[in-house]
C-alpha cells in the first residue's frame, strides 16, 4: 500500500512488517535486566498489578525519547541501558538517516544510557545522537496509548488529526499550518512596523530637527583643531609684533646694538689673536656667531613685515567656534560628524518603514490568497469524507456495548472566510448515548467506559488508515466486561492484521485473542524485588487465562472455559 510518509515521500509499507522486533531493559527502576521479543501481529501481555507492565511500557517511552532522571536507574547500579530493536526494511526511512546524518541499516538499533549523576546518552545505530533525534523517529515508529490519552478525544488536534487522517488531508493541513504560521508572522511585522510608524513620529520629527541643524553647521573634519590653533596665533598678532620690534631694535637698530656691541668684541679678540694663536679658534666662533645673529637679525625683520592683523577673520573664527563648541554642548558629544551620519541612517531608516509596510501588505495578501486556497481545498475535503467517517465510527462503536449510540461530526465553516489554525474551519465531536437524545459535546455526555471505546475504535480506523507500524494499548479495556471485552478482542485482532499491535490487558477475552502472550511478575530473591517478562507456552497460557477468569484457585470448568477461549 502506498501513502505519503512524514518527508514527503511515497513510501511502500508491507502488511505484517515488523516494527519491535526486541526491547533489552538493564537497571532501570525493578527490572535487573530483561528482554522483550513481540511477534509481529497481536501480543498481549499480563501480570498482576505492580508487577512492572507499565515499567516496561516506561522503559520503551525513555527508549524512544521521553525525558529521564538518575530515579530511573535502579537502586545501587551505576546506569542504566534501554536499547530498542527495530526492523525498518519495509520502511522508506532511508531520506530521513540521510538528512541528520545517521548510518541507515534495515535494522535500527536505538539505545539510551542514563547514570546515576542524571546524565543520558543517546545512539542511532551506535551513532551518537541528540534527544531530538530520536524523539523525531520514535514517532514514525510506535504510537503508545494509555487511558491518561483518552483525554486527547476532547481537544481539537486530535479531532483535526482524526478528520483529516480520514480525508487525506493531513499533508495539506501540515502545508497550510506552516504557511498560515508564516502569515501571521508578516502580520505581526505588519503591526510593529505601523506601530513604529505611529509613535515613532514625533520622535522622527525631532531627530530631523536635530540632523537639519547639524547638517546647516557645514562640518569638516579636524576643522575645530584648525581653527583653535589659528585663532590662538590671531589672538596675539598685536603683543607679538611689539615684541618682535623690540627684540629687532635690541639687536640691530639701537645705538648699542647687540650686533655692534659683538662687532667690538671680535675685533678686540681678533687683536689678541694676532699677538697668541692660542685664541684663534675662539675669534673664529665669534665671526661665526656674528653671522648667525644677522641671519637671525634678517629673518625676524621679514616675519614681522609679513604679519598682519586682521580683527575680521578673528571674529569670524571667534563666531565659528562658539557654534562648535554650543553643539558639542549640547549634544554631548565630542564627534559632531558621527552624529550628524548617525541621525541621517536613522531618518533614513524611518523612511524605508514606509517602504517595508508596503511590501509586507503586499506579501500578506499573496500569502493570504494562498492559505485561503489550501483552506478551501481541505474543507471541501473535510466535507466530502465526514459523513462517510460518521458511518464508519458509528458502525464499529455499536457492537462495543453502545447500542443506538452515535458519533456526529460537526465541522463548520469560519465566519466572514475568516482563517484558523485548522483553516477555514471548525470541528466538533458530538455524542449521543442513545436514540432520541440530543447530541452534546462528547466531553460533556459521555462516560469514562464509552470515551475508551471510542478512542480505540479511532485507532482502528486511523491505524487501517495511516498503516500505522506498531501500536501499544495500555489497558484500553477498564471498565468492560462480557460480551463488549469479546468485541473489542475481536477489533483488536482485526487491527493486527495490518500491523503490529501490543496490547497491555487484564481481561481474558482479549487476552486470548492475542497470537503471542507474555507475562509479567515479581521475582524476590534475598529480599531484593525485580520485575521479569517472560512468552507463555499453550500449558502456561491456559493456565494464566484461568487465573484471569477464576483467580489463583480456579478449576477444571474455568480451566475448560480458558481452553474454550483460546480455541475461538
Amino acid at each position: 500500500m502506498l501513502c505519503e510518509s512524514p518527508f514527503g515521500f511515497r513510501a511502500l509499507y508491507f502488511t505484517f512488517a515488523t516494527m519491535l522486533t526486541e526491547l533489552r531493559v538493564k537497571n532501570y527502576a525493578l527490572i535487573k535486566d530483561i528482554v522483550f521479543r513481540p511477534g509481529k501481529s497481536f501480543n498481549v501481555i499480563t501480570g498482576e498489578t505492580g508487577a512492572g507492565k507499565s515499567i516496561l511500557l516506561g522503559a520503551l517511552g525513555i527508549v524512544l525519547g521521553k525525558r529521564s532522571d538518575s530515579i530511573s536507574v535502579k537502586q545501587n547500579e551505576e546506569k542504566c541501558i534501554i536499547e530498542a530493536l527495530f526492523d525498518i526494511s519495509g520502511y522508506n526511512l532511508n531520506a530521513w538517516f540521510g538528512q541528520n546524518e545517521f548510518d541507515y541499516s534495515d535494522e535500527l538499533i536505538i539505545r539510551r544510557e542514563i547514570l546515576i549523576s542524571g546524565k543520558t546518552r543517546a545512539f542511532v545505530n551506535d551513532t551518537p545522537a541528540q534527544l531530538s533525534h530520536i524523539k523525531e523517529l520514535g514517532r514514525f515508529l510506535i504510537d503508545v496509548h494509555s487511558q491518561h490519552d483518552n483525554l486527547d478525544l476532547f481537544q481539537k488536534s486530535f479531532q483535526f488529526k482524526v478528520l483529516d487522517s480520514y480525508s487525506e488531508t493531513e499533508a495539506l493541513q501540515n502545508l497550510f499550518t506552516a504557511n498560515f504560521e508564516h502569515l501571521k508572522r508578516l502580520k505581526n511585522q505588519l503591526t510593529e512596523l505601523k506601530d513604529i510608524e505611529k509613535n515613532g513620529l514625533a520622535e522622527r520629527e525631532y531627530k530631523q530637527f536635530l540632523f537639519d541643524e547639524l547638517s546647516n553647521a557645514n562640518l569638516s573634519e579636524g576643522e575645530l583643531s584648525m581653527l583653535e590653533e589659528e585663532q590662538l596665533t590671531l589672538s596675539f598678532t598685536d603683543q607679538n609684533l611689539q615684541t618682535l620690534g623690540q627684540i629687532s631694535n635690541t639687536l640691530i637698530e639701537s645705538e648699542a646694538s647687540v650686533l655692534d656691541q659683538f662687532a667690538l668684541l671680535k675685533n678686540q679678540l681678533l687683536q689678541i689673536t694676532k699677538n697668541d694663536k692660542r685664541f684663534e679658534s675662539i675669534s673664529n666662533r665669534f665671526g661665526e656667531l656674528n653671522i648667525e645673529l644677522k641671519e637671525i637679525g634678517n629673518e625676524l625683520t621679514h616675519f614681522a613685515q609679513n604679519i598682519f592683523l586682521d580683527p575680521q577673520r578673528l571674529e569670524s573664527i571667534n563666531t565659528r567656534l562658539a557654534l562648535l563648541h554650543a553643539l558639542s554642548k549640547k549634544h554631548r558629544v565630542e564627534n559632531l560628524i558621527q552624529m550628524r551620519d548617525d541621525l541621517e541612517a536613522e531618518i533614513l531608516g524611518y523612511a524605508n518603514v514606509d517602504g517595508q509596510i508596503e511590501l509586507l501588505e503586499q506579501d500578506i495578501v499573496e500569502n493570504n490568497l494562498k492559505c485561503m486556497a489550501m483552506a478551501q481545498q481541505i474543507s471541501t475535503k473535510r466535507m466530502e469524507h465526514c459523513n462517510f467517517l460518521e458511518t464508519e465510527i458509528n458502525k464499529r462503536i455499536e457492537p462495543l456495548g453502545m447500542p443506538g449510540a452515535t458519533l456526529k461530526i460537526d465541522v463548520i465553516e469560519l465566519p466572514d472566510s475568516k482563517l484558523g489554525t485548522y483553516g477555514m474551519n471548525d470541528a466538533n465531536f458530538l455524542f449521543s448515548p442513545a436514540p432520541g437524545k440530543a447530541y452534546n459535546p462528547i466531553q460533556n455526555i459521555a462516560s469514562g467506559g464509552e470515551i475508551s471505546r471510542v478512542m480505540l475504535v479511532l485507532k482502528a480506523i486511523l491505524a487501517h488508515k495511516n498503516i500505522m507500524p506498531t501500536l501499544i494499548f495500555d489497558e484500553i479495556d477498564t471498565g468492560v466486561s462480557g460480551d463488549v471485552a469479546f468485541k473489542i478482542g475481536d477489533t483488536l485482532e482485526a487491527m493486527s492484521n495490518n500491523m503490529q499491535l501490543i496490547c497491555i490487558t487484564h481481561l481474558p477475552q482479549i487476552a486470548a485473542k492475542g497470537k503471542s502472550h507474555y507475562f509479567v511478575y515479581k521475582n524476590n530473591v534475598a529480599g531484593n524485588t525485580t520485575s521479569d517478562i517472560k512468552k507463555l507456552n499453550e500449558s502456561d497460557r491456559i493456565n494464566e487465562i484461568a487465573e484471569m477468569i477464576g483467580g489463583k484457585a480456579f478449576g477444571k470448568t474455568i480451566r475448560e472455559s480458558a481452553i474454550q477461549l483460546l480455541s475461538n
